[in-house]
């Protein structure tokens, strides 16, 4: 088990949980980010602190510090 921001460019997991506080986590769960969906980086460090995730044929861009509670499995 790791968090989302330790996945690589193009690396994927499955996301076993978001752990943040409630404001955040009700946002990542609207977009996307919820237990059992696939989730994969695409883009590293762009921005500030900002990374891109694609889910659900989407592509989202997420701070480094709301990614560090979500737990996945690297597929």
């Amino acid at each position: 088990m790791k968090s989302l921001n330790e996945l690589k460019i193009n690396e994927e997991g499955t996301i076993i949980s978001v752990n943040t506080n409630s404001n955040i986590k009700r946002r990542l769960m609207d977009i996307g980010f919820v237990k059992g969906e696939k989730v994969k980086l695409i883009l590293k460090n762009f921005g500030d602190n900002m990374r891109a995730y694609k889910i659900k044929n989407t592509v989202m861009a997420l701070r480094v510090s709301d990614t560090q509670n979500i737990l996945i499995e690297k597929i």
